[in-house]
């Protein structure tokens, strides 16, 4: 369950972080299962940067039943997400294990993230005034500051929710034409769309911006093997580049409420 700060967090900011949700133990099998189907897939090995995929791994998607993910969805997380979506209020997950993982640019090679691509996970488009579900983020292993940890504009689901509010149906749909309307209605969210380059996270990292009269906050998700996140359908958030010398590893899951519509 979540506290009274944790709830005032997921409602202020857009989402809210469960520190130790799974254990490193855990966290440590389903990084090792990754890099085993790495090496099956790519020839990747952990102890070697050279071998490793440029910027983002693909053909992941065989991993998602695996049941070492399993624990990403403990007791913790479904206590959590039932106290933001209401018990039975949303669909259990046939599987927790859809990875993410990225890499370091390697030397020469072109960097696909030399540019803000704000957006959400949901439409903009709902069947009543309930959330339409949640988007839950795991850490496989530590995720530090400018490591590829997603870019999140804190507080911009209310943003999200003030536009919807005020615009017909069909602005809203398709789902790219709706996220192209939203940040081109205000100046703030031009710029922060606009923002380019190959560190381009870096320098706006806990720029605050104000969207009349609503406060928004370039931040990025980082945190310990076992972490969890649980962010808003309508946090507008952002692949970012990794300036480190580490992979990203963290796994993502979109739940869906029960009562919500697939406009999607």
């Amino acid at each position: 369950m979540l506290t009274s700060v944790q709830h005032d967090t997921f409602d202020k900011q857009g989402f809210v972080y469960l520190r130790g949700a799974f254990s490193a133990t855990a966290a440590a099998a389903m990084e090792d299962r990754l890099w085993a189907e790495l090496a099956t897939l790519q020839g990747a090995r952990r102890e070697l940067p050279e071998t490793w995929p440029a910027v983002f791994a693909t053909g992941l998607q065989g991993l998602k039943a695996d049941p070492v993910f399993k624990p990403i969805g403990s007791s913790v997380t479904v206590g959590a997400l039932d106290d933001i979506l209401g018990a039975g209020g949303w669909q259990r997950p046939q599987h927790w294990g859809q990875c993410l993982a990225s890499f370091p640019p390697r030397p020469g090679q072109p960097d696909p993230l030399t540019k803000a691509i704000w957006h959400t996970d949901f439409s903009f488009v709902n069947s009543d005034d309930r959330l339409a579900g949640a988007v839950v983020f795991g850490f496989l292993s530590e995720v530090s500051s400018r490591s590829g940890g997603t870019a999140v504009l804190e507080g911009s689901h209310r943003v999200v929710q003030r536009y919807v509010a005020t615009q017909p149906r069909e602005t809203l749909m398709p789902m790219k034409r709706g996220r192209k309307a939203l940040l081109g209605s205000h100046p703030c969210l031009a710029e922060l769309a606009a923002i380019a380059g190959p560190n381009w996270l870096a320098p706006h990292l806990g720029r605050e911006l104000e969207v009349d009269g609503l406060t928004v906050r370039v931040g990025e998700l980082t945190g310990a093997a076992g972490d969890l996140v649980i962010g808003h359908p309508w946090l507008l958030h952002a692949p970012a580049p990794n300036r480190t010398s580490r992979p990203r590893l963290m796994s993502v899951k979109r739940i869906l409420a029960t009562a919500a519509a697939s406009n999607d």
